[in-house]
């Protein structure tokens, strides 16, 4: 499958943040975009939205354990199960103009796959709903045995007829890792040099800034070598995380539009309490679009004016809390169309420092003017 990435209009203000078409065969889309999660859970299939401004992409991400994966091995029926549970999970899904990226984590407790592993890994992701497809995720392999873990798995694609693009995929590494991981994928001719998965590991773009200035400053290095704008897709997502004083918390998500990154998709970890944050993490919080707060549902009702028409209300979401997930989907979907339409009217910066949890962190915009001035250095 072929990957095709333009640039169309820059922000004055944020440099880095740009509006971008990608084209997948005869299907295209324009980024900033919030992908919609395709879940097996009726709560969490967020293709169940039906406004047309917010589809176009869509993420399937799905779970592996060493128990699942041995059974499907073993099993020819445990795979079809597998692939009924993706193509059901697709149902609401126009699978002829909208792009979907397949990714799969692969729990090896620290282990590198085994050849059988990574061979079913590369023949469930080889599905012909999938237009791209991440390198799967090992969480806790370290570089250079994740490096070993591809070198594997390239042999196995190398002898197989691999219908979706396979993208490249930055596990959440430290600095002196990721330039060496881009270089390894620049080397290899199967992956896509125009299209990159990032895994936030359920973390915000703000705390994760030296990160994302990694990121972003090789994916500038990438696009000046192949002559393609890089499209850059954040995965496991989260918005922020809340203490016991803050019952708002800034929507830290959103911003990633303004530090280079084109897409993301819902978070699908699961963040282990710690020290004062306590179960105050746990709990469902919603967004404000108006001032880019995400609220506690115990005061949401009160301090959310929901104005506006959308599929699920404020009011579907106090009834039944399980709805915060698509509630928020959809306000993640429009507001990644908003602020498309204000990087093309050369106002992004403007419309992001105007919002009130925006302005009241002051770290939150020095942050990104460092990612700007950091990604934006030249290569020694």
């Amino acid at each position: 499958m072929h990957l095709v990435t333009k640039v169309i209009d820059l922000d004055e203000g944020f440099r880095l943040a740009r509006t971008m078409r990608l084209s997948v065969g005869s299907k295209d889309i324009i980024a900033p975009k919030r992908a919609l999660s395709a879940s097996q859970s009726r709560y969490h299939n967020e293709n169940i939205l039906t406004n047309d401004v917010i589809k176009g992409l869509v993420e399937v991400y799905r779970h592996i354990d060493q128990e699942k994966i041995h059974k499907m091995i073993s099993d020819n029926k445990e795979v079809a199960k597998f692939s009924y549970g993706l193509s059901s999970s697709l149902k609401k899904v126009d699978t002829t103009r909208e792009v979907v990226i397949g990714i799969l984590e692969f729990n090896s407790r620290g282990n590198i796959p085994n050849p059988e592993e990574t061979e079913l890994l590369l023949d469930l992701l080889n599905n012909p709903y999938f237009d791209i497809v991440a390198s799967p995720i090992i969480p806790k392999l370290p570089f250079e045995k994740y490096t070993k873990f591809l070198d594997e798995f390239i042999k196995v694609y190398e002898s197989s007829s691999f219908i979706p693009a396979l993208s490249p995929c930055i596990p959440h590494y430290s600095r002196s890792d990721i330039p060496r991981l881009f270089e390894y994928y620049a080397k290899q001719d199967i992956f896509s040099k125009n299209f990159i998965c990032v895994d936030f590991n359920g973390s915000n773009p703000i705390s994760q800034y030296t990160f994302v200035s990694m990121i972003v400053r090789e994916a500038i290095f990438l696009e000046r070598e192949f002559g393609e704008p890089v499209f850059l897709h954040a995965v496991n997502l989260k918005y922020g995380k809340a203490t016991k004083k803050q019952i708002v918390v800034p929507a830290k998500d959103l911003l990633i539009f303004t530090i280079g990154f084109n897409s993301f998709g819902a978070s699908h970890k699961i963040l282990p309490i710690a020290g004062a944050i306590g179960d105050y993490e746990l709990r469902t919080k919603v967004l404000d679009r108006n001032n880019y707060g995400y609220y506690s549902l115990e005061i949401a009702g009160n301090l959310i004016k929901d104005i506006g028409t959308y599929e699920i209300s404020l009011k579907d979401v106090l009834t039944d809390y399980k709805m915060a997930k698509l509630f928020n989907a959809e306000r993640q979907g429009l507001e990644a169309k908003e602020i498309s339409d204000a990087i093309r009217e050369r106002r992004c910066k403007n419309y992001i420092e105007s919002k009130e949890y925006i302005k009241k962190e002051g770290k939150i915009l020095k942050k990104i003017n460092k990612v700007h001035m950091e990604a934006m250095q030249q290569k020694l």
